[in-house]
Parts: structure tokens; C-alpha cells; sequence
């Protein structure tokens, strides 16, 4: 009986000190921000979504225009198109879904945000994830931040040494403007004066064999509670079709026939799309691709400079 209670013992101070270490280590590095004792996050991708939400609700009065978009829209820099009336912050964050999108905007209104214009950038996202996925990832289920609150579930998450190691500045990162702007800064992603050596590439779209139609009812539905919201509430709305790399298409051949098939169905439903490259794709270049599926900033200054033409040729934008 003796060494019985013995080894229980030694298994439960083995399991204490575990989590007396995780707990240390969670509250001292806090790689997802939600216990509030980080606010910069170098190389680290934190709770994005809890963190903008906050940080929008804690501010109210400050921000008017917003962007909603998975990590791709992280490089679309919208504040730069600030001015008297505008004043914009990229509500981007992983796989960020119209669901969530459209919850963060009935909770800001509700919470006295004046909303006026709204932009939701589209990928095949939004035909395969679904918020409900969330719900158990540190990194994206929506916690509803409040002061002096400790969620204490993020103290005692598994050590992640990954986490902790891409704080390494010498490779490349992405900083998360979460306090300013909402969006990515790059750090050492691409060569000096890439421009120098590399062109923007643009390529038609090849041939793709056909595929049976899917059934996008559920997605239409969503986004059309979020359009009959944004009308409701007298708020300016685009559909921006985010632009994908050559080796993506290549990769993903049949998730990006089948979301094409959903923009036309969004077409035949009489959504209006901002398509800024058309269905033609963005050749790789290290200076305009961080990977495969994410753009680099010189694209997303691209995509703005077209942004405000086609806000030009419709006032209502």
C-alpha cells in the first residue's frame, strides 16, 4: 500500500510541476495575448480575432471602416486610404469565416460602434471552413475579452517550444499590428529592392476540367444576412475576390473551380464582386508571395490603388 501511495504521489507531483511550468510559461510568453500580458507579437500569431474585437470595442469612436478577411487580407493596408471621414482597421484573422464576420459586426453595433463602410475579402475559405471548427483552437475561438478577467484555460495549454523559437528575427516573420492598425508588418520576408529584379506577373487562369455544381445555399444565406445588415444599417459593403498565386491554383485545383462556381452563383445572385486582378493569377515571386496562398504588401498596395478606382465609379462605396 505504502509504495502504492508512493508512486500516486510521485505521478501527482510529476503532473503539478508540468503545469506549474505550462502556467508559468503561458502567463510569461503568452503567445495568443489573451491573458493581456503581451501586446506585441513578432513571429508569433496570437488570438487574433479576440484581440481585434477588444481592441475595436475598447475604442469605439476611433475606427469607422473595416476590413473582414482570413490572414490573406493581413497585407491589404486600408488605413492607408484614411482621410476626414474614414478611418479603417483590418479586422484580420486565420481563417476568419462570414459567420464570425458578420457576429463582430452585430456586436459592434451594439456596443456603439458607427459602422460605414465594410469589406469582406472572399477565398475558397469561405466554402470549406466553418466557425464551429474554432471552438476548440487556442488561436481562433472568439473570447469575449473583459477587464481584469483571466482566462484561465491559456494558462495551462500544452508548451509550444515552435511558438517560442519564431521569435527568431533572422527569418522571415510577420509582425500583428493588433494596438494600430490590425494589420501584418513584414519583417525580412522578401530581398532589398525586389522591385529592381522582379516584376508583377500576371497570368490567365488555365483550362480546368468541369465539376459537379455544389449546393452553395448555406454560404449564399450567410452572406446575404450579412448584406441585408450592412443595408439595414445604412453601411457601405464590397465583396473583394482575393487574388491567388499560380502554385496555389496548381496545388488546389478543384477547391478553386469550385469557389469560382460560388462566384458566379454570388453574381446570379446579384452580389456585386471586387475582382481587382479579374480571374487571372499572380505569378511566384519571393517578392510578391510570402507563401503559396499569402500575398505580400506590394500586391495588397496594388489592390488598394484599383480599391479606390472602383470606389470612385460607384459613390455609394
Amino acid at each position: 500500500m505504502k509504495q502504492f501511495l508512493k508512486k500516486v504521489a510521485f505521478f501527482g507531483l510529476i503532473v503539478l510541476l508540468y503545469f506549474s511550468a505550462s502556467g508559468v510559461y503561458n502567463y510569461t510568453l503568452d503567445p495568443y495575448g489573451i491573458l493581456e500580458t503581451r501586446k506585441e507579437f513578432v513571429g508569433i500569431r496570437p488570438n487574433e480575432h479576440s484581440l481585434k474585437v477588444h481592441h475595436v470595442l475598447q475604442n469605439s469612436k476611433e475606427f469607422n471602416s473595416f476590413l473582414f478577411s482570413n490572414s490573406k487580407g493581413g497585407a491589404l493596408h486600408f488605413n492607408q486610404l484614411n482621410d476626414e471621414t474614414n478611418n479603417w482597421y483590418n479586422m484580420t484573422y486565420s481563417l476568419g469565416t462570414p459567420e464570425e464576420f458578420h457576429h463582430d459586426m452585430v456586436l459592434f453595433i451594439n456596443n456603439n460602434v458607427a459602422i460605414k463602410n465594410i469589406v469582406i475579402g472572399l477565398d475558397e475559405g469561405v466554402i470549406y471552413e466553418r466557425a464551429s471548427s474554432h471552438k476548440n483552437q487556442a488561436s481562433r475561438k472568439f473570447v469575449l475579452l473583459e477587464d481584469q478577467s483571466i482566462n484561465w484555460e491559456y494558462l495551462f495549454l500544452p508548451i509550444s517550444l515552435k511558438k517560442f523559437l519564431r521569435i527568431d528575427l533572422d527569418k522571415k516573420h510577420i509582425v500583428h499590428d493588433v494596438y494600430k492598425s490590425g494589420n501584418y508588418l513584414e519583417q525580412n520576408a522578401y530581398p532589398d529592392n525586389c522591385d529592381l529584379t522582379e516584376e508583377l506577373v500576371i497570368v490567365p487562369q488555365p483550362n480546368e476540367n468541369s465539376q459537379p455544381l455544389l449546393d452553395f445555399s448555406s454560404q449564399i444565406s450567410t452572406l446575404k444576412i450579412i448584406q441585408d445588415f450592412c443595408k439595414k444599417k445604412n453601411i457601405n459593403l464590397s465583396f473583394l475576390v482575393h487574388p491567388t498565386s499560380l502554385e496555389n491554383h496548381k496545388k488546389s485545383e478543384v477547391k478553386r473551380f469550385q469557389f469560382n462556381q460560388l462566384l458566379d452563383v454570388m453574381e446570379n445572385e446579384q452580389f456585386v464582386l471586387f475582382r481587382p486582378f479579374e480571374e487571372n493569377l499572380i505569378q511566384n515571386s519571393s517578392c510578391y508571395w510570402l507563401d503559396r496562398h499569402h500575398y505580400t504588401k506590394k500586391v495588397g498596395d496594388s489592390i488598394l490603388q484599383m480599391y479606390t478606382q472602383y470606389k470612385d465609379l460607384d459613390p455609394s462605396k
